[in-house]
């Protein structure tokens, strides 16, 4: 089974997991923007400072943004009994 249980509500992932899925998930956006930026630039040092410059920034912001979304209890459903 994919995801988590029945019994699991979304706000019981922990801070590693958060900050896993954020690093996998910006390696594969980090490396389809640089592809383009090669691409559309001709260039593989901007490539490479795309990498440099857009990965940490992006998964600073991703983790933030997914931390605060725990808080927010709006269209959370409540476990059932």
């Amino acid at each position: 089974m994919l995801g988590p249980g029945e019994d699991m509500a979304m706000g019981m992932y922990t801070r590693e997991r958060v900050l896993a899925k954020t690093f996998v998930w910006r390696m594969i956006a980090t490396l389809t923007g640089a592809a383009i930026a090669a691409i559309l630039s001709g260039e593989l040092e901007t490539a490479g400072w795309f990498i440099i410059i857009e990965f940490p920034l992006k998964m600073g912001f991703y983790y933030v943004h997914e931390r605060a979304w725990e808080s927010i209890e709006w269209g959370v459903a409540e476990p059932s009994v």
